[in-house]
């Protein structure tokens, strides 16, 4: 009999994948990261609401006149996770606390094993064979930056599989003894189409799957095939529009004020063999992947020139943006969705030797995503928050996004850390990587070991500004100095109540939304949402946002009761004191109301609050929210895209 690797080699080789990711994966770090937590906030709002509303206060959302805000990134990332944030609540009630982390990562690993089968399906749809079918798979999975996704909440994981699922289709239907090829060519408009839906740059995407699907046809079924073609794109190519215009009021707005400011000669070079974020370097297989698009360009020409074509345009619009290296994410994140296309070129470049190059090159690539899997980016990323911010002149400012700069009235404005790393060798996330997973397997005081870095500190802009106590959030400093434990699928189904490493995912959308009640002063709904944040998870931070939606409520013999139900542990937060000032103010007590607020300033509270101190209690603010939002935001607080 024909073994199962001939037989069915993709299914063979997710098989293989899916058990080495799901046995490698650290679900306790999705949610880390800003722009992740925008678009599963954002995913909760339609799940829980019908509407795609969030909190203020973040340096990228866009701001509406009803006090709330709306995401600027593409909408399919969220889209996909609605079915997860509806299923997420019912889930930890079942499983307990961060349970729910288990099941946004399956996702996450569902959607790497679907860019990978895409991988393979193009390989065979070019001649690959099985073995090739079963290379691509591999390669795409665990030999590329795509592995170290599948625990994070990036979008990558989706457009990846979007859009080597949309050449896929388009190459099977292009072939001689294609079937089905009214249902290939609608499945690649459909995902050509959510590929835009989930990031606006990827226009030029269905124009091109579109070129493959009709040219590649014969003269008679061309006009059936784009048919086809049109029929799968137009619903989600129509949603990508009507979302477009409720949110910014016209197509490609979302990144206003970002410029094209990157030497582009300078950024090629980084993006393929620089020593921060070269894809040659985190993904070896590319060089093979390039050759392989030259003979394909040779034998399927509109094929060919079609994933060239794409590739090109990704490779110089990434390299002439402002944040070429994407800022965080593991590799040269913004050509992860390269990866399919390059696997598969990869996978069938050359039968005979070039096969041992395959193999030599597929173990570099394992060796060098296996640091990003077991040791974190997001974790890495804010690492580098014990740097210096580097000084600009008005003039550099110009090249940046608003939000990266830093400015402070009188000062000389600043570039947020993140935003200069990959320009200095000596941070290479490979090297600072391995430097931070060797310091967690050898346990002992991690945290010291921290303050002395594996760069040399007597260089101009690498010096350690901060210690990192004082740099890294304790919701990130955690994961750097925990004690290292192998990562898997399901380790927060069985996590111990004293284990705090992990985020919260699910618990950071319920918050999400009780603030936004707040800053639309909905009270009815805060009281609602930060009702049950207490109920499962009791802390200063979920006290002070439901004792500010009964204040808000006018609930006063309840806040009253609430109040004084606590026990001083959870009292003890700066921001519920501002609170209780404020509802202070709300009776008329002056005195007791400044008396609050000294205190509050005595244990340090935000500058936000000091201001007050001087205003009459006519022109305090209404609510917490517009209290702790009055200054312009600092832009380089989370990393970001």
């Amino acid at each position: 009999m024909t073994p199962l690797a001939d037989r069915r080699p993709v299914l063979f080789a997710l098989g293989v994948a899916a058990f080495v990711i799901a046995f490698t994966t650290d679900e306790r770090v999705f949610g880390l990261v800003t722009d992740g937590q925008i678009m599963t906030r954002t995913a909760y709002a339609m799940s829980a609401l019908g509407e795609i509303g969030i909190a203020r206060g973040h340096s990228v959302d866009i701001a509406r006149p009803a006090g709330d805000a709306v995401t600027r990134y593409g909408m399919g990332p969220s889209l996909v996770r609605v079915p997860l944030t509806a299923l997420a609540g019912p889930f930890e009630n079942a499983f307990g606390l961060g349970s729910s982390q288990t099941l946004f990562v399956l996702e996450q690993i569902l959607l790497v094993l679907l860019a990978a089968g895409a991988a393979g399906l193009l390989a065979r749809a070019v001649g690959g064979g099985p073995k090739g079918t079963r290379r691509a798979c591999l390669a795409a999975a665990i030999s590329s930056p795509l592995w170290a996704y599948a625990g994070s909440d990036w979008s990558e994981p989706l457009q990846a599989a979007c859009v080597g699922g949309a050449f896929a289709c388009a190459a099977l239907a292009g072939r001689p003894d294609a079937r089905r090829e009214g249902p290939l060519a609608a499945g690649a408009g459909a995902l050509a189409a959510f590929a835009l839906l989930s990031k606006s740059v990827f226009v030029v995407l269905p124009p091109l799957v579109l070129a493959v699907v009709v040219l590649e046809a014969p003269r008679g079924r061309r006009v059936a095939r784009a048919l086809a073609f049109l029929a799968g794109a137009a619903p989600f190519a129509a949603l990508w529009l009507a979302f477009e215009i409720v949110r910014f009021g016209r197509p490609f707005a979302s990144y206003a004020g970002e410029p094209f400011s990157h030497a582009p000669l300078d950024g090629l070079w980084r993006l393929t063999v620089g020593p921060n974020k070269g894809l040659f370097l985190y993904f070896p297989l590319a060089l093979l992947g390039v050759w392989g698009l030259v003979r394909l360009a040779r034998a399927r020409r509109v094929l060919g020139l079609a994933l060239a074509g794409f590739a090109a345009f990704l490779l110089l619009t990434t390299a002439a943006w402002w944040s070429w290296d994407g800022v965080s994410g593991w590799g040269p994140r913004l050509l992860v969705p390269l990866v399919p296309l390059l696997a598969a070129t990869a996978a069938v470049a050359a039968p005979g030797r070039p096969a041992a190059a395959f193999t030599v090159l597929f173990g570099l690539g394992v060796a060098v995503n296996a640091l990003g899997v077991l040791q974190p980016d997001g974790p890495t990323t804010w690492y580098y928050m014990v740097l210096p911010q580097k000084p600009l002149t008005e003039a550099e400012t110009r090249a940046y996004a608003p939000y990266a700069v830093l400015r402070a009235a009188g000062e000389t404005p600043r570039l947020g850390q993140w935003f200069d790393v990959a320009n200095h060798a000596e941070l290479s996330p490979i090297k600072v990587t391995a430097w931070l997973l060797a310091r967690r397997l050898a346990g002992g005081d991690v945290l010291a070991a921290l303050k002395t870095p594996p760069w040399r500190t007597d260089r101009p802009g690498l010096e350690m500004a901060v210690p990192p106590e004082q740099a890294i959030p304790p919701s990130a400093l955690v994961f750097l100095t925990s004690p290292f434990r192998w990562p898997h699928l399901g380790m927060s189904l069985t996590r111990r109540a004293d284990q705090p490493d992990t985020v919260l995912a699910f618990i950071d959308c319920l918050y999400d939304q009780a603030l936004r009640a707040q800053d639309m002063r909905r009270a009815d709904r805060a009281i609602e949402f930060s009702e049950e944040l207490y109920r499962r998870v009791p802390s200063p931070q979920t006290v002070t946002a439901l004792a500010e939606a009964y204040r808000l409520a006018g609930k006063r013999e309840t806040f009253l009761d609430f109040v004084h139900s606590l026990p001083p542990a959870q009292r003890s937060a700066p921001d519920f004191g501002m609170v209780l000032a404020l509802a202070a103010r709300d009776s008329g007590n002056e005195t007791l109301a400044r008396e609050i607020l000294g205190q509050v300033l005595r244990a340090g509270a935000r500058p936000e609050y000091a201001r007050l101190a001087s205003l009459p209690l006519a022109e305090w603010p209404a609510t917490l929210r517009e209290a702790q939002l009055p200054k312009a935001r600092e832009a380089a607080k989370e990393p970001r895209r």
